[in-house]
């Protein structure tokens, strides 16, 4: 448990920066159009704002109902409160992502769910310090119940980076229709695709295994646990 809060607070905050951070400020500079469609910016503008959640209207181009950080697009892309951030408006609606609702919406549940992580993780870590989290159950039942959302926000952010180069293949050089070969047959897909669901399926069954047994097995009783029990109060293997 220890390693695991030690371990989760720092992957979350490196997560954030500098690795979110780069790959954040790269798509400004080589990708503009995906990150206007990621934060649904359909018009240029200096100082762009932050939205943090909003109902996406592509038809008239706007957002509905805004949450909005003023200014704070800008600084996190070029550390400047002014600069220019271009809209979807500089491009013809051809070379827009497809899908601007579900880029929208992945983007902004890995960020989302990226921001818990931290949240979570840094609360857990002062407990841990103060030698309160073993007895904290209500933090011990949140560790275990978000053990699923790394897993959604990876997807999430797969989702985000496949949809939101489309629809090129290579940016600005070939369009994804463009892209496939006329040699591969749609069973060597098909065969393809169901090895690669097999495989995965058999990796999450074994997860799944391991998982259980553990949480069968409980927490050691030389463990931490055991090391802040007062005399005489039962270890989790004597309750047992």
């Amino acid at each position: 448990m220890r390693l695991g809060v030690i371990a989760g607070l720092i992957v979350s905050i490196l997560q954030l920066f500098p690795t979110g951070d780069w790959a954040g400020r790269m798509v400004a500079e080589k990708q503009p159009v995906t990150l206007a469609a990621m934060e649904a910016l359909f018009d240029t503008q200096h100082g762009a704002p932050l939205v943090i959640i909003g109902q996406h209207d592509v038809a008239n181009r706007t957002i509905d109902n805004p949450i909005l950080v003023p200014k704070m697009l800008s600084f996190l892309t070029y550390r400047r409160w002014n600069p220019e951030v271009k809209g979807l408006n500089e491009v013809p609606q051809r070379d827009w992502p497809q899908n601007i609702p579900l880029l929208y919406f992945a983007y902004h549940i890995m960020v989302g769910l990226g921001t818990l992580f931290i949240a979570v993780m840094g609360i857990a870590a002062l407990l841990l310090w103060r030698r309160k989290l073993y007895d904290a159950r209500w933090m011990l039942w949140l560790l275990t119940l978000m053990f699923p959302l790394p897993y959604i926000a990876n997807t999430a952010g797969w989702i985000t980076a496949e949809m939101g180069r489309q629809p090129w293949l290579v940016y600005g050089l070939m369009r994804t229709e463009e892209g496939f070969s006329k040699m591969v047959s749609a069973g060597n897909g098909w065969f393809t695709f169901l090895g690669f669901a097999g495989m995965y399926t058999v990796l999450s069954f074994l997860f799944f295994f391991l998982v259980r047994r553990e949480i069968e097995h409980g927490p050691d009783s030389s463990g931490p646990v055991a090391a802040q029990q007062q005399p005489g109060q039962l270890s989790p293997a004597e309750v047992r």
